[in-house]
């Protein structure tokens, strides 16, 4: 009897006649398909590419022509990793201090809602102020070394985190809360076993925007009193129209941009596992 069901369930066809077929493993389906993810942003690139070259072709001083490019980098690394790293440690600085009084102030507001009221208007001004406008004043306080660049960049990234961190820490469903509170789970409890995994995917979000934005605010606070970082490059190649210097700095931090987004992204993958 058992034999027989076996048998049956063996050679049993499914969907109306039509046997089942095997599907490929995921690692093979991956491996498959790479040339759909691959192939794509080649050709878009190697379009962009040309099109810059007819450009530099036609217009020498709009755009250099991308082997001076490469060549104004092979040269001279150490004046370009030099600069990049003083624009680096400014960001990285920067966004840690940002993000650190972001995360600590929205749990506060989190748990004691008078707050929100009393701060938000105030995080929404420092946020609706412009960089340009703050860099000078910074600068006249705190004079022309590293410390006004960490402030801005600490500016431009804590608005971002604070929103994303309250909408995180709030985001838990009212059941679970009542299901902690019924097992008279303190607070402290349910902000590390409940809160703070919920929030995760919020505060990651709002890590690949500030990653990118904590670049961009060191750059830009270096355009004015400074003569270091590849902000102060581009303003100074910029004032000697040395386009292929100028354009490597800009390729330079669009590539550090890139790497500091995909470092968030791994480490998104390595801490948020159930998504």
């Amino acid at each position: 009897m058992t034999a027989g069901v076996t048998a049956a369930r063996t050679e049993a066809p499914t969907l109306a006649g039509v046997p089942a077929v095997p599907r490929a493993p995921r690692r093979r389906r991956r491996t498959a398909g790479w040339p759909k993810r691959v192939l794509p942003p080649v050709v878009t690139f190697a379009v962009l590419a040309a099109l810059w070259e007819w450009v530099a072709t036609v217009q020498t001083s709009v755009l250099p022509a991308l082997p001076d490019v490469g060549r104004s980098l092979v040269d001279d690394p150490e004046f370009y990793l030099g600069n990049l790293g003083y624009t680096m440690s400014s960001a990285a600085m920067g966004f840690v201090i940002g993000i650190g009084v972001a995360l600590a102030l929205a749990v506060l507001i989190v748990h004691v809602p008078l707050l929100h009221a009393a701060l938000m208007p105030v995080a929404v001004l420092v946020h609706a102020t412009p960089v340009l406008a703050v860099a000078p004043a910074l600068i006249v306080a705190f004079g022309f070394g590293k410390l006004p660049h960490i402030l801005i960049v600490a500016l431009i990234t804590f608005f971002p985190m604070l929103i994303n961190a309250i909408a995180g820490l709030r985001s838990v469903p009212g059941e679970m809360l009542d299901v902690f509170r019924s097992m008279a789970a303190t607070r402290t409890e349910v902000f590390w076993q409940l809160r703070l995994p919920a929030s995760l995917p919020f505060l990651f979000a709002a890590g690949k925007t500030c990653a990118t934005l904590a670049i961009i605010g060191a750059i830009v606070s270096e355009f004015t009193g400074s003569v270091e970082g590849i902000g102060a490059v581009i303003i100074t190649s910029t004032k000697y129209l040395d386009l292929p210097q100028m354009w490597a700095a800009i390729f330079l931090s669009a590539l550090v941009s890139l790497v500091s987004l995909g470092a968030v992204g791994v480490v998104e993958r390595l801490v948020v596992r159930w998504q």
